[in-house]
């Protein structure tokens, strides 16, 4: 067992946020594609810059939690979830909501993104107001 390090961030959590980001990498050049917006050495660089700051960020968490942690471990052990699962939390809902907004743009005006991509991803950004704005438009502009 290792007793240098008392804190490590949640695996599943981790898991979960690989996942996601290479899915919304995958739906990002896709949306490229379809969209025929050129791929350029910008995107992956972007793509290597949200990694990298991700990353960064859970290795920072892990640090001051390990550091702190090693003074007083009550704090670390109440604090760990602010610092560590929180951030991990925070990183997975920008990935589906970025994941929500390519395949809303992938799939233009299909009835699957009218009536679940598009009102959940609403929903998750709590834009409650604007869930059904698009249909009720639509709605009215026919009658």
């Amino acid at each position: 067992m290792n007793y240098i390090l008392g804190y490590y961030p949640n695996i599943t959590l981790l898991i979960g946020l690989l996942i996601l980001f290479s899915l919304d990498f995958g739906f990002g050049v896709w949306k490229a594609t379809v969209l025929g917006i050129r791929r350029t050495s910008e995107g992956f660089r972007k793509t290597f810059n949200k990694f990298l700051q991700y990353g960064g960020s859970i290795i920072v968490g892990m640090v001051l939690l390990n550091i702190v942690g090693d003074k007083d471990a009550h704090f670390a052990a109440q604090y760990s979830w602010l610092f560590g699962d929180l951030l991990l939390y925070i990183m997975i809902y920008i990935e589906v909501v970025s994941i929500f907004e390519n395949m809303e743009a992938i799939g233009g005006s299909s009835d699957f993104v009218k009536y679940f991509i598009r009102p959940v991803r609403r929903m998750i950004t709590f834009q409650l107001k604007n869930l059904l704005k698009d249909e009720e438009s639509s709605i009215n502009s026919n009658s």
